[in-house]
């Protein structure tokens, strides 16, 4: 039986496609940006041949299309890095899983390691084959050659990339369906987005903060990308592995499919990510999100960015302190912070937004916070915090605005009576969640320091 295709929403009015398939530990497999048919790969032989393996006997694989490619809209979408990194989140959050496996073939790498790096609370475990880093590690003399001959002749493109690099000319079958479906899934137009925008992103900065197992896969014998890039991205993520599998094509699904299936499923199950912590006491999170973090990366350049968000980093670190919270996590541009009262987070978040709307007045760019506040019980591992409530806490965030605090609606329980005063903002879905969220504004304006 075909899986049922399955839509989930994203920014900019996109609708992201995605089934699932199996029962077990969740593994999504990411798209090959912006070669990508969830309806047409399932009918491919090689492909469907590679998923039900994948999906074997413990794995639910989760598999899904990129924004504007396949079988997923979006009206107008940029291919930034963001949106990437977003359309996952979507498919997640609307699938309900809290945590998983994440395989990201070739041009995924970027925004899976993003990813990770920003939510280690929801990644077991990373593989990334024939991953790259940037645009640039595509760009061999054989590849220039191909992009050149993309814009006089798509269909041309499709056959020639599909026989010389994907599949292999020695897999000539394999390879013809791979042009129809990558002539299906994007255009010239796209392509030429992924590589200005998305692939041209620096992802280097997330590499050091990838906490999860993760394995580099790679072809021994590949020219686009080179088997040099694998080795970088082993070398800058903390505690990766490498593995080797002979041959040229950047399929998976061709020659040595099942071995290669059988290697990536017990890298996943070996790594499944079980919470084994126990349940930790009631507790206030707190998750911070700076707004528009890579337009002002981009605004002000690296050096300059960097140092706005020390700023930030600096400013944030004194609120916690004076208010008695405990950093849990770190993602570079926002903090989940574990506060042994609701007051406690309230004052924090108000003395935040305080000292950040001053500050940026003697800052380049206007510093604005997205804050959301949930409760209730963790799950503690090793000191780190994980659990529904985590999701719950990013999520509540991402719903409002720089500049506003946003907090469930235990949390304005907790505090009734104690002079804070609240706005209600209507509901919320959460991932992993039945049901919908209450979710009220904290006028932390009115709030005495």
């Amino acid at each position: 039986m075909d899986p049922r295709i399955q839509y989930a929403p994203a920014s900019g009015e996109a609708s992201i496609a995605f089934w699932q398939f199996g029962d077990g530990l969740p593994v999504v497999q990411m798209p090959t940006i912006p070669f990508t048919h969830i309806q047409m790969e399932w009918a491919d032989p090689d492909w469907r041949c590679w998923y039900e393996s994948l999906a074997g006997e413990g794995i639910r694989l989760v598999r899904y299309d990129s924004r504007g490619c396949g079988l997923s809209w979006a009206p107008a979408a940029e291919f930034s890095l963001e949106e990437m990194v977003e359309d996952l989140c979507s498919v997640v959050d609307r699938a309900g899983i809290e945590r998983f496996g994440l395989l990201a073939p070739v041009q995924a790498a970027p925004a899976a390691l993003t990813f990770a790096a920003r939510h280690p609370e929801r990644v077991a475990s990373l593989l990334l084959w024939c991953g790259v880093s940037r645009g640039d590690e595509m760009r061999t003399r054989s590849f220039e050659a191909l992009l050149t001959l993309a814009h006089s002749d798509w269909a041309l493109f499709s056959e020639a990339a599909a026989h010389a690099v994907i599949a292999g000319w020695e897999n000539a079958g394999a390879a013809h369906r791979m042009a129809a479906i990558m002539r299906e899934s994007a255009s010239v137009d796209i392509y030429d987005r992924v590589m200005a925008n998305y692939l041209a992103s620096d992802i280097s900065g997330s590499l050091p903060r990838i906490q999860c197992p993760v394995l580099v896969a790679y072809r021994s014998e590949g020219t686009s990308p080179l088997p040099s890039s694998a080795r970088y991205l082993a070398a800058a993520i903390p505690g990766a592995k490498m593995r080797a599998f002979p041959g040229a094509a950047l399929m998976f699904t061709v020659g040595d499919a099942a071995e290669i299936a059988a290697e990536f499923r017990r890298f996943f199950l070996a790594n499944p990510g079980a919470h084994t912590g126990t349940t930790g006491s009631f507790e206030t999170l707190l998750y911070t999100d700076v707004e528009g973090h890579t337009a002002i990366m981009q605004r002000l350049g690296d050096d300059r960015g960097r140092q706005v968000l020390r700023e930030h980093e600096r400013i944030t670190r004194r609120a916690i302190d004076r208010h008695r919270g405990a950093e849990a996590m770190t993602t570079g541009d926002g903090f989940l912070v574990r506060f042994g009262s609701a007051q406690d987070a309230l004052r924090c978040a108000a003395e935040l937004q305080r000292d950040l709307a001053d500050a940026s007045a003697e800052l380049p760019v206007e510093l604005r916070v997205r804050v959301g506040i949930t409760a209730g019980e963790p799950i503690v591992e090793e000191g780190r915090v994980h659990g529904a409530i985590v999701v719950a806490a990013r999520r509540i965030a991402a719903a409002g605005r720089g500049g506003e605090v946003l907090v469930a609606n235990v949390v304005r329980e907790l505090v009734a009576g104690r002079g804070f005063a609240f706005q209600e903002r209507g509901r919320i879905g959460v991932a992993g969640q039945p049901d919908s969220m209450d979710v009220w504004e904290f006028l932390w304006a009115h709030t005495a320091s």
